[in-house]
């Protein structure tokens, strides 16, 4: 079956069917059309046109060289900017020019761009085609300018929620005094009114409440004095340590008591929990917490928490707190080497600040010697 023959079953299925049914043999079918072509759904469903026929105009300069029918296909004259032939021109330059032009099929519209060559800035309306035949209004202008550069012009327009295959621009040269010209117009719509695709956040939003939720729990554990609900599924595969935990000849493997935990914290063991369904760190969590936390990726398996807790520190640093978290990187096991040369490296640039920290000042006289030694490493010739 070829990828036309998929679109003209989608079609067909469009015009025979009702309802909620139709979506779902749509949905189906441009699926299988993505996959025929390598491209996902929404792909499939997008149109980018450009104008196919002028069907109505204000004026023009001539017919010729800024003809209305110049606007018809991809641009010629940009990204140069000028009275350059190849654009519409207006033949009077008043408030009260337009230009009404037409597309190879009807569409969604969700986006407008005008390509602007000369005196950018005079559109003050834009106009779908409606249903019954009238303009129906998208887009507005607070006040038009005079921009002396080309540019592609795409108004933050209001998306129709019916298929159209024209579009009537308004022009307003009486800002510029002179002929405001435009290259080319391009629409991007949906050939279909299908429902958005889910997005990935609405997953992990899913997932995130099943953090320490009894409901259908089927582990506990025990840390510090706080106790946690887990799901052995999702815990086995997002862990190799949980895996092999629940699938070996491990005494915890079938008890129905907590398994314990004695050497990390309840705070980060509920955020590594939190990264486990999720794969998010929980927001507003302090460096230092991350720290502990990149000691529990480690304890558990969790490569991927390891990294994003590195990366996530790094963009937090500050000349306050880098060497508490230097520290902190160093001061237990196993230490944190990927944390250690990125604090450095930031105490090396900012060094003449950092001594003057009362982190700094109160630290001990080995840890100065060492801190100062690995600053001034790359001064030394």
């Amino acid at each position: 079956m070829t990828y036309n023959r998929i679109v003209n079953s989608t079609v067909l299925v469009l015009t025979v069917s009702k309802g909620k049914s139709t979506r779902k043999h749509a949905c189906y079918i441009l699926n299988m059309a993505a996959k025929c072509r390598g491209k996902g759904p929404a792909d499939i469903d997008k149109s980018e046109l450009w104008v196919n026929r002028v069907c109505n105009f204000s004026s023009e300069y001539d017919g010729v060289s800024w003809a209305a029918k110049c606007v018809i296909g991809p641009p010629k004259v940009y990204p140069r900017y000028g009275d350059i032939r190849g654009s519409w021109a207006q033949g009077e330059c008043n408030g009260d020019q337009f230009i009404e032009v037409g597309f190879e099929h009807k569409v969604y519209v969700d986006e407008v761009h005008i390509y602007e060559t000369y005196h950018a800035g005079s559109v003050r309306c834009i106009k779908a085609r409606g249903p019954d035949k009238t303009w129906i209004n998208i887009w507005t202008a607070a006040k038009t300018e005079d921009i002396h550069t080309s540019r592609i012009f795409k108004p933050d327009i209001v998306k129709t929620k019916f298929q159209t295959d024209e579009l009537r621009v308004e022009t307003d040269c009486s800002t510029s005094g002179t002929w405001a010209e435009i290259d080319a117009i391009m629409i991007v719509g949906r050939k279909y009114d299908l429902p958005m695709a889910p997005d990935q956040e609405d997953l992990s939003d899913a997932l995130e409440k099943l953090v320490n939720n009894e409901k259908f729990s089927d582990i506990q554990f025990l840390v510090g004095k706080e106790r946690f609900y887990a799901h052995k599924s999702i815990l086995s595969v997002r862990s190799q340590f949980f895996n092999v935990l629940f699938t070996s000849d491990f005494k915890e493997k079938n008890s129905l008591e907590p398994i314990t935990f004695s050497d990390i914290s309840a705070e980060s063991f509920r955020a590594m929990l939190h990264f486990v369904y999720t794969n998010k760190i929980p927001p507003n969590t302090s460096c230092l917490l991350l720290t502990d936390l990149w000691r529990a990726a480690d304890l558990f398996d969790l490569n991927g928490l390891q990294a994003l807790t590195v990366r996530e520190i790094a963009s937090k640093l500050s000349v306050n707190n880098v060497v508490d978290i230097y520290m902190a990187a160093i001061s237990k096991l196993p230490t944190m080497d990927d944390l250690k040369t990125v604090c450095t490296e930031f105490m090396r640039c900012n060094m003449s600040e950092v001594v003057r920290t009362e982190s700094f000042m109160t630290l001990h006289q080995e840890n100065v010697i060492e801190l100062i030694q690995m600053m001034t490493t790359k001064l030394q010739i």
